[in-house]
């Protein structure tokens, strides 16, 4: 087929494009038209601005062809009067920040109230500033030491220059400094052992201690205690009020008056002519009262006791903690040179479970490890068990026999201990009850609780060496 060939370029003397009949050819101008959504939003704004310009400008006119010049407008208003405006929309927001305002005021005052609105509104910008850098910040422009923060570099350069002024790693740290002979790890490596003995004592280095990253929570408001003679004075100034309250009501008539308490003692003395009369019967009406007044005492301390139910909880808030204040739980870890008398591990079992305590005891071939968790009552009661109650070195009945044929056996027999290796708290409990685990190796049961980020506890235990009182005898001192 043919190829397609443009039309000729015609142009007339003043340099304009024009048709094969001379007329000026009118090209269609483009306007250029952003895509962005920052931009698509202003101009949406400035159309609606030149919208209601002209809408403005319709009514105006439409407003002066029914308007009569010969009125004075001055004195009726007229066209000089002040438009009335739209709707006047409130920023979102404005009445809860004038409700925080009034909270902050009746709380803190007034003074007081205006700074912390303050510090809150320059928050809120800072944190509107980055978010800002980050949605407009360009990530190839971004220095190299302030990528570490966010993309606007601000904060990334903040912890370039912390980075910077960090100490340098040194070759051998203060606390091994002291103990290796040249200064050196070489002192240590590839099999050697060239340290400072004389260095090494019995006493342990504590790290300084440096304060908590937040201020710790207020105690509670502690109870007021009274001494006997000040209880019993409020308790008697109780019952004086209460009497006497009770006489305002009878002198007002809205209590009966009670009946005279007549007893036996004085009978003749309250019911002088009536005794006398019928004396017999006087005594039994007497008698039907006391039994009355009887019967109404015990039924009001029957109504007063409590029921099985009350009982049982009381006991149970007397024996272990309330869980909803206790916000921490007690872990205690002992260590059990050896748990092969089972009357021991049945105690150290159902002792654990009637004082509601959680935890594992591990059982290994070289030693045991106990690790309980629960409120503070139960624990204390329950180290009182593992430390003084329990004999460790006890034997059955069979052993007994058996010694007593083979006595030097005993003698060369190491004694049997149960030591506490750790006590602390934790933020919550980690086991759900408290279960029996026997393990071959020592390597498999610190890997049980390294399961369970409790390794510490097992390196501690395997540290430890089981002691009866102190760590120290009376003679090192």
């Amino acid at each position: 087929g043919s190829k397609y060939t443009g039309g000729a370029l015609r142009l007339n003397a003043q340099g304009e494009e024009v048709d094969e009949h001379g007329v000026p050819v009118v090209k269609q101008k483009y306007v250029e038209v952003s895509t962005l959504k920052v931009n698509a939003k202003q101009l949406k704004l400035e159309e609606f601005e030149a919208m209601a310009r002209e809408t403005e400008a319709e009514l105006a006119e439409a407003s002066n062809d029914w308007m009569d010049p010969r009125m004075d407008n001055s004195t009726r208003g007229g066209n000089d009067r002040k438009r009335r405006g739209g709707f006047q929309f409130v920023q979102e927001g404005k009445f809860q920040k004038q409700a925080d305002m009034m909270r902050l005021q009746s709380k803190f005052g007034e003074a007081e109230a205006r700074k912390i609105a303050a510090r809150e509104a320059r928050d809120r910008r800072a944190v509107a500033d980055r978010e800002q850098l980050e949605a407009d910040a360009d990530p190839n422009l971004i220095p190299l030491g302030a990528r570490a923060g966010i993309k606007g570099g601000r904060e990334g350069e903040q912890a370039a220059r912390a980075a910077v002024v960090l100490d340098p790693i040194p070759d051998v740290e203060w606390w091994d400094s002291y103990v290796l002979a040249t200064g050196s790890y070489d002192d240590v490596a590839g099999g050697n052992w060239n340290i400072k003995p004389g260095k090494i004592n019995l006493y342990v280095e504590h790290p300084v201690p440096l304060d908590p990253p937040m201020e710790a929570p207020e105690p509670p408001p502690q109870p007021l205690k009274l001494t006997k003679k000040e209880q019993k004075k409020l308790r008697t100034q109780r019952r004086l009020a209460r009497e006497q309250e009770k006489q305002e009501m009878i002198r007002q008539g809205l209590l009966e008056p009670p009946k005279p308490k007549v007893k036996i003692s004085n009978l003749m003395r309250v019911l002088t002519d009536e005794a006398t009369a019928d004396p017999t019967a006087v005594e039994k009406e007497v008698r039907e009262q006391m039994a009355e007044r009887q019967n109404a005492h015990d039924d009001r301390n029957m109504a007063r006791m409590l029921t099985p139910a009350e009982k049982r909880e009381k006991k149970m808030r007397k024996l272990f903690d309330d869980a909803s204040t206790s916000a921490e739980t007690q872990v205690h870890v002992y260590r059990i040179e050896s748990m092969a008398n089972p009357k021991n591990k049945f105690r150290v079992d159902i002792n654990a479970q009637e004082n509601k305590l959680t935890g594992v005891c591990l059982t290994t071939e070289s030693f045991s490890i106990v690790i309980v968790e629960g409120g503070l009552k139960s624990v204390r009661r329950y180290e009182k068990l593992m430390t003084r109650r329990i004999d460790w070195n006890v034997k059955l009945d069979k052993e007994k026999r058996r010694g007593e044929d083979s006595d030097d056996d005993d003698e060369a027999a190491p004694d049997n201990k149960c030591t506490c290796v750790w006590q602390g708290t934790a933020p919550k409990a980690l086991f759900k009850k408290f279960k029996f685990e026997t393990l071959r190796t020592e390597a498999a049961a610190r890997k049980f609780l390294a399961d369970i980020n409790l390794a510490h506890f097992f390196d501690a235990a395997a540290a430890c060496v089981a002691i009866e009182g102190s760590f120290l005898d009376d003679d090192d001192y």
